[in-house]
């Protein structure tokens, strides 16, 4: 759920005014914070559903996770750098993490642990997300990102407690 705050903060905040020269460093921090909740997030609908959803899953979570942190080294160096250095990693990242999530997302729908639209989310939304940023305005695509990972993080969330108190009964 933090994941999808801080995107959709960064998309309703949207480029950075020249009133806030170095506010972009701030936006960068922001991201790099919510690609770290994003590989949480990846790795609780690994943790949740592993059992169930075979290789398809398995093979969706690792090449989602990789991909974000892909994404995530190359904002860092980029923030480090203070200028872009590693286009090709983050291009490679997000085109990785799309079919890691299509991947992870009929998965999910498989496996039927998770609400049937969480599953959808996960394979139209970031597609979707991406058209955004392209034809409409690049903020957008952010915002369907915040929304999307806020609501697969509450779903996430939501089943920790359960899995808590169905433990607690067996001992």
């Amino acid at each position: 759920m933090v994941a999808g705050v801080l995107y959709a903060l960064i998309g309703i905040i949207g480029p950075q005014s020249p009133v806030f020269p170095s506010f972009s460093d701030y936006l960068i921090e922001v991201l790099a914070v919510a690609l770290l909740f994003t590989l949480v997030a990846i790795a609780g609908l690994h943790v949740l559903q592993r059992d169930r959803y075979g290789r398809l899953g398995a093979a969706g979570s690792l090449t989602a996770f990789i991909s974000y942190a892909l994404v995530l080294l190359a904002v860092t160096a980029n923030a480090l750098a203070g200028r872009e250095v590693l286009g090709i990693v983050s291009s490679l990242g997000a085109l990785g993490a799309l079919v890691g999530l299509v991947l992870l997302g009929t998965a999910s729908l498989r496996t039927r642990m998770l609400p049937p639209w969480c599953g959808v989310l996960l394979i139209v939304g970031f597609p979707l997300s991406i058209v955004l940023d392209i034809l409409v305005f690049a903020n957008a695509g952010e915002i369907l990102r915040g929304v999307i990972w806020a609501l697969v993080g509450y779903v996430l969330w939501s089943r920790t407690g359960r899995a808590t108190e169905q433990s607690s009964r067996v001992n």
